[in-house]
């Protein structure tokens, strides 16, 4: 049996982070617990996007020599028709950040697999098959299929796919993250971000359309859609595993590192309250992203080449006031697609 002040289930971005800022906090005696390690670790981390915006990075407080090319810009591109997003963000070297946050916490990293938590009259207790943990503070960022969440909270996510990533060679000479929707990713989208190294990251939903040849191939669970409370007790979720990434643009980074600080800071003072509060009242995570889904993925091709008619000649803010206008029954997904594309990665 090991006894600890806090117990991090998951140490992803999200737990990492946590870590991280509890050291900074002055919280000691910290556990992570990781059921990855080596290569499938590394594997997992890799084959990912990549991309966070300046303002989440910013956030965080985590290291930024993790940074390897700067962004501009987003694209959404349909039918030869460009909507271009003047943003600022990066493209990170996820591993190097993952490292970076390990040596920058004094936690205790296990590789290990929770299968059970408990709660108990001094904390709470976490099982695996060959050891027990018990806690006075227990964090689950355990990702998509979260135990903490299903035992503690007991909703699942509203939106879950399986997303591929495909890392390849080629010319990744750009500052600007481009997605291309229509009829042949409904309700998704397919991505095509710079990447390190002198390579590119393509992905989509799994199912809908294929890359080769490449380099590195993974496939991971997107989540999102919160119906509940994150925080019980003594008790959090924090980033996948308490369905954070936005269901329009699914950025999970900036979420995870930045839930991962604000969670830590609050156990540091004994009192998660400020965490939820942030939830309810940040606009990432407002419910509208939700309906505005709903309204997409509902489009038909005609309908979505007539949303983007109004910025065939380029994006702007009076452009889009136009569309909103002329077009008020998609005003929520214009909206959406502003702050989620703008803020929500």
């Amino acid at each position: 049996m090991r006894e600890c002040s806090v117990l991090i289930i998951g140490g992803g971005l999200a737990g990492m982070s946590a870590a991280y800022h509890l050291t900074k906090a002055g919280v000691r005696d910290v556990v992570v617990v990781e059921r990855m390690s080596g290569d499938a670790y590394g594997h997992y981390h890799r084959t990912c996007g990549e991309a966070i915006s300046e303002r989440a990075l910013r956030e965080s407080g985590a290291p930024r020599d993790c940074i390897v090319r700067d962004v501009r810009g987003i694209r959404i591109s349909n039918g030869g028709v460009d909507i271009d997003i003047p943003v600022k963000g990066h493209i990170i070297d996820r591993e190097r950040l993952l490292e970076d946050l390990r040596k920058g916490t004094d936690a205790v990293v296990v590789r290990d697999s929770i299968i059970a938590v408990y709660r108990t009259p001094e904390g709470f207790r976490a099982v695996s098959g060959r050891e027990e943990y018990h806690c006075r503070h227990l964090v689950g960022a355990d990702g998509v299929f979260s135990v903490v969440r299903k035992a503690f909270f007991g909703y699942g996510p509203q939106v879950r796919f399986a997303a591929v990533n495909n890392i390849v060679e080629g010319d990744s000479d750009t500052d600007v993250l481009r997605f291309e929707i229509s009829s042949k990713y409904p309700g998704a989208y397919r991505w095509d971000f710079p990447s390190k190294d002198g390579r590119r990251s393509i992905g989509y939903e799994n199912g809908m359309d294929d890359v080769s040849p490449v380099v590195e191939k993974g496939i991971r669970f997107i989540a999102a859609g919160r119906e509940g409370p994150v925080t019980n007790g003594r008790c959090c979720i924090i980033g996948d595993a308490a369905l954070l990434p936005n269901p329009l643009c699914y950025g999970g980074i900036g979420v995870a590192l930045q839930s991962g600080r604000r969670a830590a800071e609050c156990i540091a003072n004994d009192d998660l309250r400020p965490y939820e509060r942030w939830l309810q009242k940040n606009i990432m995570f407002d419910p509208h992203f939700l309906k505005a889904l709903e309204t997409y993925r509902g489009f038909t091709e005609e309908e979505m080449a007539d949303a983007m008619k109004p910025f065939r000649n380029g994006y702007s803010v009076p452009r889009g006031a136009y569309a909103i206008l002329r077009r008020p029954k998609w005003a929520n997904v214009y909206m959406a697609v502003w702050v989620a594309f703008g803020r929500g990665w």
